[in-house]
């Protein structure tokens, strides 16, 4: 939890630094996003569906004005219709949703992050839908040690929803989590790594990315926080160790309160 916590301030004094010389309206609106810490993005969401007060699921020039305002950007017209162009990309004079997250998670990703993160939502998506919902993540997280379903009072599937709506915005979780969902989860957090190694080993540490072969782990070597934590926030500390060709790597986590995952099957 202290090295969340340590993660979180960090990413705050950082973006606040970046705010005093950013010019660009995008790269201004993405900070803003990000001085509420490395959830940030993702919650963005829950602002853009403020912002639409016609519940058209479009924003349009006055409700992305008056949203962007009371995100604490302070435009004069020329800069607020600079940033409602740059996320406009198909210029209908409306902004949707899927517009607004990719542009907003641009410059969190090199070539390297996101391919990365498309790798993780590509084992995830087993169906290819474009779309992770309970179906994909069974086969996938094995939840018979958790506490709550041992004891039956939760189910696969309400544990496996809880698990999903992590990757969600508050209050608007509906079981699926698109891949723009996804990628704005992970562009918090990379604003909150500096260096690609790391963001690449705790991506591949948190999916199996390099598991050639499914295994089946003992009991407990998750527990259900430090795997969602391990998803995308600070660890602990990172431990390698090198034994003839092979590198072997454990990333340890705060342990937290909730329940046991098992590793990925």
């Amino acid at each position: 939890m202290a090295s969340t916590q340590r993660g979180e301030r960090e990413l705050k004094e950082k973006v606040t630094q970046e705010l005093k010389t950013a010019t660009d309206p995008v790269e201004i609106i993405r900070l803003k996003c990000l001085q509420r810490g490395c959830k940030g993005i993702k919650e963005i969401g829950t602002r853009f569906r403020i912002m639409d007060d016609d519940k058209s699921e479009k924003i349009s020039r006055a409700e992305f004005s008056k949203g962007i305002n009371e995100l604490g950007c302070a435009f004069d017209k020329k800069q607020m219709d600079e940033a409602f162009n740059a996320f406009d990309t198909d210029q209908s004079g409306e902004i949707d949703y899927n517009e607004f997250l990719i542009k907003l998670q641009e410059k969190s990703y090199n070539s390297k992050r996101k391919a990365i993160v498309q790798k993780a939502f590509d084992k995830v998506d087993k169906d290819k839908s474009g779309e992770i919902n309970i179906d994909d993540l069974k086969g996938v997280y094995d939840v018979h040690s958790h506490p709550k379903f041992k004891s039956g009072e939760l189910s696969e599937d309400q544990i496996l929803e809880e698990f999903l709506s992590t990757f969600e915005s508050p209050g608007d979780s509906d079981g699926k989590v698109t891949r723009e969902e996804f990628f704005s989860y992970y562009a918090g957090i990379s604003a909150s790594i500096d260096n690609d190694a790391y963001f690449v080993l705790m991506m591949e540490n948190a999916w199996k990315l390099n598991e050639s072969t499914r295994k089946k782990a003992a009991p407990g070597d998750y527990k259900s926080k430090d795997l969602m934590d391990s998803f995308g926030k600070r660890t602990a500390r990172t431990n390698f160790s090198r034994g003839g060709t092979d590198l072997n790597c454990s990333l340890k986590v705060s342990q937290q309160k909730s329940g046991v995952f098992q590793r990925a099957l």
